[in-house]
């Protein structure tokens, strides 16, 4: 990586992508091998350091300058892009190609040129915001940056094992985490958690069918309660999964860790199909509008579930967390003063399932 050396557009594996979204929520959407990444915008090591692409949104404006990012512009000086050093990620080379142009489409074809036009003229610029990001998240630890960047380190170690197969079946995840019902308008609680210092990072809809096996009795609820679970998942267009989730929870019920397993699909429905002819059966379909927020330490959720109600999930960013993080997470919600029910092991699935069947 010099002055000498271009900069190129690449398209990194979603499995690796899926691979490091298990250990890092900043790991960007891949689009299903849509989304570009510039590359090599940073050298650590032996590992090296590829950049995701956004399209540029109105919101942008907004941004201050500062290393997390550069706006791309195109030829009539418009800005078109955004790239993100914040989620930038450590890519093997088994799991990188370059990208084809010409695959794109003209029309896309001629706005990758332009883009390349200015990411080459401005290298340096982007060289320097890369290893300034990296500085303030490992080094310096900059609270405003760590929260909005990937765990750096944290991926290095991950990346490290990718090539063993064997590390790659199962993830287990230590995810404590509480959740409660609120009983707040959504604008109210919005508003608290900003003003308790929690960064708005995005909103998305979770649309879920949980699937099981009556027969081999596979993530059948028992008695009501829904514990492993195996759903078909729909995010947005791009993004549609099979998740098998194994949970483990303390002895007062509250989850501390998940063995979680996640399959990408191209279709929901053929995806049912499969299952079906394997003995599955739809049990429950639940749709849920998220809010994500975050701070340096927790990761919080507003989830929105029609004829249901409000809920506010909140887990901790520890790597290793211990069992006492459960207490920290209850006077955390307690800090921000909604009005909230006294359960913080709410299992949302549940209470839609139980209400499902009284119906």
């Amino acid at each position: 990586m010099g002055e000498n050396e271009t900069l190129k557009f690449y398209i990194v594996a979603d499995e690796y992508i899926e691979y490091l979204s298990q250990f890092d929520n900043h790991v960007s959407w891949n689009k299903e091998n849509k989304r570009p990444y510039i590359g090599i915008v940073l050298k650590v090591e032996n590992h090296l350091y590829f950049a995701p692409l956004y399209s540029y949104k109105a919101s942008y404006n907004k941004y201050k300058d500062n290393p997390s990012f550069i706006r791309v512009e195109n030829r009539k000086k418009e800005n078109v892009s955004i790239i993100r050093f914040a989620e930038m990620i450590p890519v093997p080379l088994n799991a990188i190609q370059l990208l084809d142009f010409n695959a794109r489409g003209k029309k896309y074809k001629d706005l990758l040129q332009a883009e390349s036009d200015f990411i080459n003229d401005n290298k340096e610029i982007i060289y320097s915001k890369a290893k300034k990001i990296y500085r303030n998240v490992v080094k310096l630890k900059i609270p405003f940056f760590t929260n909005i960047s990937c765990n750096f380190v944290l991926l290095e170690k991950k990346s490290k094992l990718y090539t063993n197969a064997e590390d790659r079946e199962e993830v287990n995840i230590n995810n404590t985490e509480i959740t409660c019902e609120v009983f707040e308008e959504l604008d109210s609680i919005k508003q608290k958690l900003e003003s308790n210092n929690f960064n708005y990072v995005e909103e998305f809809t979770l649309d879920d069918i949980y699937m099981c096996n009556q027969k081999t009795k596979q993530y059948v609820p028992q008695n009501g309660s829904i514990t492993d679970t195996l759903i078909i998942r729909y995010t947005n267009d791009n993004d549609k999964q099979i998740i098998s989730k194994k949970r483990a929870y303390n002895s007062e019920g509250f989850e501390i860790g998940t063995e979680k397993t996640i399959l990408k699909i191209d279709d929901i429905n053929n995806a049912e199909k499969l299952l079906n002819s394997l003995g599955f059966t739809r049990f429950l379909r639940m749709i849920d509008k998220n809010y994500r927020y975050e701070n340096e330490n927790y990761i919080v959720f507003i989830q929105v579930i029609d004829h249901l109600g409000i809920f506010l999930e909140i887990e901790t960013k520890k790597e290793n967390p211990d069992e006492k993080e459960i207490k920290n997470l209850i006077e955390l919600v307690k800090s921000f003063k909604l009005k909230t029910g006294t359960k913080y092991d709410i299992r949302k699935a549940e209470l839609w399932y139980k209400k499902q069947q009284n119906t």
